[in-house]
């Protein structure tokens, strides 16, 4: 008996740190799937967007796809899941440019052959460099809108640039939180990014529209309940669409009637 608890003790002192280790260090690669190739505007015949070039904070690219619109509309600044690329979701932002809205949408480090590594804070960078850019184009409001963890980094921006107003389909109330909930051990004290979003938006004062599908087995509906929960401001709308689930509502295009309704509003 003494000698199997011993080697129970040894395997358990290889094997944890191993584990949390890996956790620790791999944690981009359990979290985000990006596209290792390139689909261009065109690739997708899409050709109302067009590529735009920024320069980051610390020196690394930032690629956009831009669609002009009616400047005389809001602009839409669009920050996409997990996966993929920007291409992925453009399909959907294009009803959104064909009924007069300009969009610009940003693409994530590592993402479609971009360098560097996601972390928290260089998106939010990243991303407020793309609204300076947008500003720059004299839209008279700039409405940002992520979807699934994109909501994350659409949340975390509106700590660093006034945002008009805010759309968040599929949101986590915190990584966190949404780690914490999955089962897997020590996960949530091996984040080296929280991304808080309840804390951004208990103190964002404009407009809000959260979307959510009611079968979403990814991200649970009650993650935007409570964030909608945490939301100060007066003009708030929460959706909880029943019969969607994490993609359907975005994919289908079901959450699309509810952001033209809220983009009307500025």
């Amino acid at each position: 008996m003494r000698k199997w608890c011993k080697r129970l003790y040894i395997a358990l002192l290889i094997i944890v740190p191993v584990y949390l280790g890996g956790l620790y260090l791999l944690q981009n690669h359990f979290m985000f799937f990006p596209d290792r190739y390139y689909a261009s505007p065109q690739d997708i015949e899409l050709t109302d967007f067009k590529e735009i070039a920024l320069t980051a904070e610390d020196g690394n690219p930032i690629r956009l796809w831009y669609a002009v619109g009616d400047k005389t509309k809001p602009a839409v600044l669009f920050l996409h899941g997990n996966a993929g690329q920007i291409a992925t979701f453009a399909n959907q932002l294009h009803v959104l440019v064909q009924a007069g809205y300009g969009v610009l949408a940003m693409e994530y480090r590592s993402f479609a052959q971009m360098p560097g590594t996601i972390r928290q804070a260089v998106i939010f960078k990243d991303a407020a460099r793309a609204f300076d850019f947008l500003q720059q184009q004299g839209y008279p409001k700039i409405v940002v809108y992520g979807y699934s963890f994109g909501s994350a980094f659409a949340a975390g921006l509106t700590s660093l640039r006034p945002a008009d107003g805010l759309i968040l389909t599929s949101p986590f109330y915190s990584l966190e939180k949404l780690v914490s909930e999955k089962p897997i051990p020590f996960a949530r004290w091996m984040l080296r990014d929280k991304y808080p979003s309840y804390q951004y938006i208990s103190q964002f004062t404009k407009p809000l529209l959260i979307i959510h599908g009611k079968q979403d087995m990814l991200i649970p509906y009650h993650h935007a309940e409570q964030l909608f929960e945490r939301a100060s401001m007066a003009d708030k709308q929460l959706y909880v669409l029943d019969g969607n689930d994490h993609v359907t509502v975005y994919f289908d295009g079901t959450n699309l009637p509810y952001i033209l309704q809220f983009l009307q509003k500025f």
